[in-house]
């Protein structure tokens, strides 16, 4: 079985590995460190699921995301949030992603969460 193409986009190097050892047990994990390398891997990729932080070093996650958006992209999203008020939510909601997951997590809540969301999730063209 094929599995699905997941781009996480993580500048920390600690926590982006781990986040790659745990996703890449459900999927081909491609890692983005920044948001341009983001960008050119969505490009280049037909990812099914992204996982995105907001806070990168070329720019804003949420940013990215409503970018990704305006240009057509469907995938489900998911943001991780430093922080976590009712605002910072709403705005990661509002901005295009589909759910949020609050640092510090639980690695199987985000799994769990993650396969809810790809659940009834076709590809594009696919």
């Amino acid at each position: 079985m094929k599995m699905a193409e997941a781009i996480l986009v993580e500048d920390d190097p600690r926590l982006g590995a781990l986040l790659v050892l745990a996703l890449s047990e459900e999927h081909k994990v491609h890692w983005a460190h920044t948001a341009t390398q983001a960008s050119e891997m969505v490009a280049d990729r037909r990812p099914e699921l992204m996982v995105v932080d907001p806070a990168l070093p070329d720019g804003d996650g949420l940013d990215l995301v409503a970018r990704l958006r305006r240009e057509g992209l469907t995938v489900p999203i998911l943001i991780l949030m430093a922080m976590g008020t009712s605002i910072d939510r709403i705005e990661g909601l509002g901005r295009g992603a589909n759910d949020y997951v609050v640092e510090p997590f639980d690695v199987d809540e985000l799994l769990a969460r993650l396969r809810a969301l790809t659940r009834d999730y076709s590809p594009e063209g696919g």
